[in-house]
Parts: C-alpha cells; structure tokens; sequence
C-alpha cells in the first residue's frame, strides 16, 4: 500500500465532517490482523452531534428577536420562547443540558464568641458619633469617631485565625470548558485573561466620555451645585437640594476635583461614577466565581462591563450607578459568607451593607435582600442549632451595618421627613394621588419590571435607550434560559445560591415596583439597577452550562477550537449591540432630547476670555427653553445664572463695555427689542444638527451705549 501523502494527512486531521459527527479521528496505518478484543476496542467512538442543543439557542435567539424593537411581535416571541424552554426542560431531565458544579457548604457553625473589652469600647463610641454627626455635617472630630468605632467592633468580632483565602476552590469545580486551556498553563495567563477583560470593560466605559452624552439637563445643575458645596467646605452628610441626595457621589468627583485639579462639569461627574464602577468589577468577578467558577467570573465581569444598562447608568452623570457597585460586594461575603460559615466575610458585607446607603437612594431594599438571603439559607439547611449559629451571624451583619450607615442613620432620624421625601412622593399620594387601585398599579408595576430585561425598560430617555430591552440580544435570550436551568437545577441539588439570585431579582426591582404614583416612571433601569447583577448572573450561568455542554460533545482539537469561536462569536456580538446601544442610539436619542447648552457655554467662555466679562453675558429667557444655569457651568462659572428675560434688557443699559446676549432662534420679540436698545450690535446665527436647536448671539460693541 502506498505511503499516505502530506495532503491526505492534512484531509484526516481537518475532517470538519467527521468532526461535527462526533467521530474520534483514527491515523491512517496499513491493516494488520487484529483480535475480535483488538478490534473492538479500536472503533472509533461516536457521539451524536448536539443539534437540539444548538436548537434551543436558535429557537430562544429567534423569540427574542421578536421582541426587539425592529421586529416587536410579542407573541411570536412568546410562541419561540416556549418551544426553547419545553426542549431545554427535556435536555435538561436527559441530561444533555449539564448543569455547572455546586460548591458544598462548609460543616462548621457561625462562631458566636466576641471580645468583651473592645465591644465595651464600641458601645460609646458609637453612640458618641451618632450624636456628634447631627447637624447634617461631617466633622474631623466625628469622621474620627466614626472609624474608631469600626475599629472597635473589628476588634470585637473579627477572627484573626480564619481562613482569608480558598484558593483550593479557585482551580477546583471546573466545568471542564477551557479547564485545560489558558486556565491552567499558568497563572500568569490567566492574569492577562483577567486584564484584559477589564480594559476592555474600561474602555466601554471611558470611551467618549466626555462627548456621550455631551449636554446636561438641569438636574445636573442641582448636582454640580452640591459638588460645589462639597469643593467650598460644606461638608454635608445628605444634599437635601432637589429631593435630596446622598454624598458618596460627590466626594468621589470632589476628590478628582481637588486632587487632580479637573474642572467642576458634566465630565467629572460621569467620570467618578465611572471609575467607581470600573471599581467594583472586581467584586463582580468574585461573586461570578463564588456561584460557580473562575470562568463564571471571568464572563460575568466581561458582560456586566460592556453591558448598556451600567453603562448608561455611569455616564448619565448621577448616582445611579452606585447601587449595582454596593450589591455586588454585599451579595458576595453574603454568598461566601453563609456558604463557608466565615463571620469575617458577614462583617464585611455588613459595613459595605450600610455604607453603600450612602450611595443611591435605591440601594435601601438591599438589607430586605439579605434578610431574604438568610431565610432562604436556613429554610435550606433546616437545623435548629445551625440555624441559631445563622441567626447570630445575622446579627453581626446588622451591628456593622449600622456602623456602615451610621451618618445617614443620624440624619435619618434628625430630618425624616427630608430623608424619605422621595420615597414618600413615588410610593404614596403625598405629591400625586394614586390612580385607582394600590393593589392593582402594584401588579400592573411589577409584571412591566419583571419583563423590562428582554423587552421594555421604560421611557426615561436620560438613563435607557427608551421601549426596549434593557440587556442585548444575546444576554436576555441567555436570561430567559438561565431563569429556568437555575430553576430546574434548585430542584434537584437545592443549591440556595441559585435560589437567592433568582428570588433578589424582583426584590431589587422593588424601587422601580413601587412608584405607585407615578407609574409612568416604571420601569425603570435606575431605581432597579441593582437587579443588573444577578439578572447577568443568571445569563451568565446559562451561557457557561450551555458552553461546557458543547465542550464536552466534541473531542477532537478542531471542535473544541470552533467551540471556542462560537463562544468568541456570541460575546462578540453582544459587545457590539451594546456598543452600538450606547454610542449611537443612546447617543442620538439624548442629543435629540437635551438644549445644546455646552455649545452656548463654549461660545460664553470664549467672548470671556477674550474682550467680555461674565457681568456683561445674558441668555434672554423664554419658556420650555434652555437651563440658563447650564449655559454660565459650561462656560466655567458653575453659580452664576446668565438669566434675563425681555422685559428686563433695559437694564443692560447701565452696565458699561461690550456686551453678549443669547437669543433662541424663533425668539422674534426678543431680537426685536435687543435691536431697539442696541442698534449697533452684531447678530449671528448657530446651528446645531438637532432641528429646533438654533440660536442667535447678539453681540454689542462697547462703544454702543444704547438709546
């Protein structure tokens, strides 16, 4: 028989055919007599090729297509959806859906012992920096008193003995994805895997961040003011201006203010909300690897960092963002905490628990979320004496919970009204009375947010791309099928983990739910931003059982490598729509929403700088027109309002030199009358690619002095 040329070698080893059959590739050798025992263990292995597996995807990609917004038909998206998950519940009973490894619970209890002599300590040195923050002030003498006191209660309560690291649970669990590929070559490729996961996200996420959005609107008005409370010493606990807000926000742009000396504008306010959530992805990868593995980190830090839900939320300016940055590192020392019995980790998740009150307003249903997370450990567990041990771990989250909170408790309790005034607008009828039944906008609220990940997340232009799904194509599809492999996998490991990311879903929708008021409001991806996390979680989950799957019903090299690909592909396009979500539509939608005050403000600061005076700049006032407020913070005098309305402009007269005036394009009465006073002046008109956005500046010599 003749030698086997290179080209033939070449056919065998790149069988794509033989691959996708599931057929093990056998090397060409001449024929030599075999035993019937040789023979039978030479045939080649064969494993039917996963095309209902594939088909599940196909079906659910196709019912979610149907509820986007190019091709919104609701109930053909509801008809695909329903074949996907009846064949995904039947592969999943088969078993040709396979579910991600469970890490067991530690055997050990909560120790309940403490130290008597710090916790003696602790006791007045709380109640001494709860007295001394009234006032609404941070002090050096209370800031003291307050870290004292978390000094002593660690002093108290911590374990120095207990374990700080699992790093055997770090290599363990693999779901045999990648497992034996970049993983495990070395460490140091893994950290390179790691990092660029993360500038990728970063680069999501400080991209064009000074160009999208590129205007303010005049709640960033009201937060630039606060900013400039906090740059001129007014070191205030809760901002009660505009319905109130709370500080962290603040302090973070303060800091990039004073220590990198950047200027007080729309910039600095998204870049801290940036940086802070670019922050808390480590914590997003701890969680993803707590729930699962490595590889469950490592994607859900990569979806939740290019996702347009977080993104949008940072660059919007405001703090909405810093409720998902708190529950992620809340939900995991909770996770691992009760997973491991390890009390260190409830104390930190305790502080992180009170301390991110200070964040966001809709960070507050959080403690109900950990309230839940122990009813569903111990109801899991159902061991009196284990759960005696749970409960006192409960405790300690709660006493260093108020030690987190312990400022805005004081404040809280000092000025309840001002605290809750916004909760108080949206979930009663103190501002607007409540249409109809409570119970009835209640339902209504609740089944529009359960449905806001893969179809409508509401019409807030300022903080969504408006009537549609708030996640991608590729990661609500993946929701819907994670919602019910984490179902299905609950009933048969009860894993409690599963559980909890599924029950604090609608839990940390509550904020949205329960604008009873205003339902118009609902949803909303603010008020409910902390659900980003284990709504990706649970996508996450999906993706990666749906991946190992895969993996493991291929077992030539060439399979595996296009396994890879598909991988690359699926995450590859949803980058993409994100993107596209994020720097052209949402970009559009807001410039076609918002007044061009940043070109105003360029225009102010220029004549400023050169021949004018910030006395000498008006914008004339006319209804439904541009934050006069916006036009003097973006030419750099955050304060002043350049403000003048038409009967007013006599006025100007007796101010001397040069003068600017503003005029909204259509604004003929008041041109008229700036051409009476100063017949010498000069105008000109702007243009802005959004219809309805020009405008005129009047300009006046210094030697026209008027009538």
């Amino acid at each position: 028989m003749e030698e086997p040329s290179l080209l033939d070698y070449l056919k065998e080893r790149l069988d794509l055919r033989r691959n996708f059959r599931g057929e093990v590739a056998v090397p060409r050798e001449e024929p030599t007599p075999k035993t019937p025992e040789e023979d039978k263990e030479k045939t080649p292995v064969t494993i039917q090729f996963p095309w209902r597996l594939l088909l599940v995807l196909l079906l659910a990609l196709l019912g979610q297509r149907f509820f986007e917004p190019e091709a919104s038909q609701p109930a053909l998206g509801i008809v695909f959806y329903a074949f996907a998950i009846g064949l995904l519940i039947l592969l999943l009973v088969k078993k040709e859906w396979r579910l991600l490894p469970v890490k067991p619970d530690a055997a050990e209890q909560f120790s309940l012992t403490y130290r008597r002599t710090p916790l003696l300590f602790f006791v007045p040195l709380f109640l001494l920096a709860f007295f001394l923050f009234s006032g609404n002030q941070f002090t050096l003498l209370n800031l003291i008193l307050w870290i004292a006191t978390f000094i002593a209660a660690l002093a108290a309560f911590w374990l120095p003995s207990e374990r700080s690291d699992n790093s055997a649970e770090s290599n363990n669990g693999s779901t045999g994805f990648l497992s034996r590929g970049i993983g495990q070559q070395g460490i140091n490729r893994w950290r390179i895997l790691l990092l660029l996961v993360f500038l990728i996200s970063a680069w999501f996420h400080l991209s064009q961040l000074s160009n999208v959005p590129l205007d303010m609107t005049s709640d960033h008005t009201e937060k630039l003011l606060d900013l400039k409370e906090v740059v001129d010493g007014n070191q205030s606990i809760f901002f009660p201006r505009n319905s109130g807000r709370e500080p962290i926000q603040f302090y973070l742009a303060a800091a990039l203010v004073k220590v990198f000396g950047m200027e007080m504008n729309f910039t600095v306010l998204k870049l801290s909300m940036a940086l802070a959530f670019l922050a808390s992805l480590v914590y997003v990868y701890l969680l993803g690897k707590e729930v699962g593995d490595r590889w469950t980190g490592l994607l859900a830090m990569l979806l939740i960092g290019v996702a347009s839900w977080t993104n949008i939320l940072a660059r919007s300016g405001m703090r909405l963002v810093l409720t998902p940055v708190f529950v992620a590192p809340v939900l995991f020392y909770l996770l691992r905490g009760l997973r491991r019995s390890s009390r260190n980790d409830l104390i930190l998740g305790g502080f992180l628990l009170g301390f991110g009150l200070l964040g966001y307003s809709a960070f507050r249903v959080m403690p109900l979320v950990v309230i839940l997370v122990f009813v569903v450990y111990m109801a899991q567990h159902n061991q009196p004496k284990k759960n005696d041990a749970t409960l006192g771990g409960l405790g300690v989250i709660i006493l260093f919970a108020l030690v987190g909170a312990l400022p805005l408790l004081r404040y809280a309790i000092q000025y309840p009204d001002a605290f809750f005034y916004r909760m108080a607008t949206r979930m009663t009828g103190a501002e607007q009375a409540i249409q109809g039944s409570a119970f009835v906008v209640f339902l209504t609220n609740m089944i529009k947010a359960f449905a806001m990940p893969f179809w409508r997340d509401g019409q807030t232009w300022i903080i969504s791309v408006i009537n549609r799904p708030a996640l991608d194509l590729i990661t609500a599809t993946f929701y819907i099928l994670g919602v019910v492999v984490l179902i299905y996998a609950w009933i048969r490991r009860r894993n409690w983990q599963y559980l909890v990311l599924l029950v604090s879903i609608p839990l940390l929708m509550l904020p949205s739910i329960l604008a009873l008021a205003f339902p118009n409001e609902n949803p909303s991806l603010s008020r409910a931003g902390g659900a980003v996390i284990p709504v990706i979680l649970v996508a996450v989950i999906a993706l990666q059982s749906f991946l190992s799957t895969l993996w493991r019903n291929v077992q030539r090299s060439t399979g595996r490598i296009l396994v890879v690909a598909f991988a690359v592909v699926l995450i590859a396009v949803s980058a993409a729509q994100n993107y596209d979500l994020v720097f052209k539509q949402y970009q559009n939608q807001y410039r076609s929403a918002t007044w061009n005050t940043s070109q105003m403000g360029g225009i102010a600061r220029d004549y400023i700088n050169s021949t004018g005076q910030p006395d000498t700049v008006w914008v004339v006032a006319v209804p439904h027109w541009v934050d006069t407020r916006l036009v003097a913070a973006n030419a750099g005098y955050l304060g002043r309002d350049f403000q003048i309305w038409p009967d007013d402009l006599e006025y100007t007269l007796d101010v001397p030199g040069g003068k600017l005036f503003f005029v909204k394009a259509d604004d003929s009465a008041g041109m008229e009358k700036l051409m009476s006073l100063y017949p010498n002046g000069i105008s000109q008109l702007h243009t802005f690619d959004v219809p309805g956005r020009d405008f005129f500046t009047y300009a006046v010599p210094p030697s026209d002095t008027g009538q």
